[in-house]
């Protein structure tokens, strides 16, 4: 009886772990999320590839998940998705739908942008003038086609990959692009038959350029006196290039030194035009008054540039009984200047 107890209480410990074991995993792989958060709505054009339960990510961070997706009279989508209690959204942030991989799922991306710092509530809707819609991965590589025929199957997940990250804006750099397309060229390089086609085709545009000789040699005349012109200022040119050159690092190092002061100019420019613009009826009435005050303050300067001021009344302030204030008066004239108006 006892080794029943025992191997039953075993097997309960088991089954127990076993349960939480695959509680975790669906936590983790469906994506799962507990507490409340915060709830808001996005309007894109397009969201194909987009749905509900796909992360929204913030730098690259998982931050929520997307609750809903509608369709509008007017035929934009609706997004309703949700975000932990920690985000803190304004009105200037942007949203923006990005490959998550090369399979097509997708994820919705949180970004700053240039707009007013006041903080988006819970509920409101960031309009389609701040949306993007995720890149039409189909249009963009069936422009390819035609060379992933003449490559191997990693080399076309290569440059698929790098084709994603560049359009996307979240590649490392076009030069990455480049020496993939370099790869590409070299195996171009060993395809034969592809060679002989070109020569072909070649050979068939020259045989109808020999039916325009006469144009053709003209053409060739003026490209002679261009080249020969070139060639007499070729110093200048030479210089010129030079100069060019140094400019353009001169531009491209006050560029760099300028991008930061410049930003924040920008930042505190929009920052001050949110103040400007929440407290309108101050400024409007200050601006309203400056000129009446200008005026007065024109009178007071007309016999130079100095301002001259007259003693109209001489008043003693004096503690008195209680505290209380009593005033004195020392000195005075009403007629003239401080006659009262």
């Amino acid at each position: 009886m006892a080794n029943v107890r025992g191997a039953a209480w075993r097997l309960g410990i088991f089954l127990t772990i076993c349960l939480l074991g695959t509680f975790a995993l669906l936590t983790i792989f469906a994506n799962f999320r507990f507490g409340q958060g915060r709830t808001y709505a996005a309007e894109f054009t397009n969201v194909s590839g987009l749905k509900t339960s796909d992360l929204v990510r913030i730098a690259g961070v998982e931050v929520g998940q997307v609750k809903k997706i509608s369709v509008n009279r007017d035929a934009t989508v609706r997004v309703e998705f949700s975000t932990d209690n920690s985000v803190n959204l304004t009105e200037g942030n942007r949203a923006a739908i990005r490959y998550d991989n090369l399979i097509g799922k997708r994820y919705l991306a949180l970004e700053e942008g240039a707009g007013p710092l006041a903080p988006l509530k819970p509920g409101e809707t960031i309009p389609a003038s701040r949306t993007e819609p995720a890149l039409d991965l189909d249009a963009v590589l069936g422009g390819f086609r035609p060379l992933f025929r003449a490559l191997d199957p990693q080399k076309v997940n290569e440059l698929s990959g790098q084709l994603i990250q560049a359009f996307q804006g979240q590649g490392p750099t076009i030069g990455s692009f480049l020496d993939e397309a370099a790869a590409v060229t070299n195996t171009l390089a060993d395809r034969d038959e592809l060679v002989g086609q070109v020569i072909i085709n070649l050979n068939v545009v020259l045989g109808s350029l020999g039916g325009q000789t006469d144009k053709l040699d003209k053409a060739v005349t003026s490209l002679s006196e261009l080249v020969h012109g070139l060639a007499a200022r070729k110093t200048d040119i030479s210089s010129s290039v030079a100069y060019i050159n140094s400019a353009a690092g001169t531009v491209a190092d006050l560029l760099s030194q300028a991008r930061q002061p410049f930003q924040k100019v920008v930042r505190e420019t929009d920052r001050t035009a949110g103040i400007a613009v929440a407290d309108h009826d101050y400024l409007d009435n200050l601006l309203n008054q400056l000129p009446d005050k200008y005026k007065a303050l024109a009178r007071q300067g007309m016999y130079g540039d100095f301002f001259s001021f007259y003693l109209c009344e001489i008043v003693l302030k004096l503690n008195g009984k209680g505290g209380q204030p009593v005033y004195v008066k020392v000195a005075g004239q009403s007629t003239g200047r401080c006659a009262p108006k």
